[in-house]
């Protein structure tokens, strides 16, 4: 019997699902970096290196997480966005954006020089 779960619950649990794959990440660098360190001591002293450690797996995919949209309103409409390219924070690239701009003077001022970099018409340099 399938149980109807909202699409708030369904964020809730995307949400968390991403944040124990950073968790289950996190350790499994850490405990990558603590092997690389003893199992160099380990075999310098006996000749062999030692076993691998066992790592911790990562968290299975929620089912009812496949399915899901970003059904972020439109302004204009009231419709709901039909997006299915879903991000970490539960919503598309449009309505729950990665990047929002640089936030610094350093960054800004390199973004401004980006922009001013192809100025030039195409073909303009080579006339003389």
């Amino acid at each position: 019997m399938a149980v109807n779960i909202s699409d708030d619950e369904k964020r809730r649990r995307l949400k968390a699902y991403f944040a124990e794959v950073a968790r289950v990440d996190a350790l499994r660098r850490q405990w990558q970096l603590t092997y690389d360190d003893r199992g160099t001591d380990f075999y310098l002293e006996h000749g062999v290196w030692p076993p691998p450690p066992i790592l911790p797996s990562y968290p299975e995919f929620p089912a009812e997480c496949f399915d899901i949209r970003c059904g972020a309103k439109a302004h204009s409409s009231g419709e709901p966005c039909r997006s299915k390219d879903i991000h970490k924070n539960g919503r598309c690239r449009f309505h729950g954006g990665l990047s929002t701009g640089p936030k610094t003077a350093e960054g800004k001022l390199a973004a401004l020089g980006n922009l001013k970099q192809f100025t030039e018409p195409h073909g303009a340099a080579d006339q003389s």
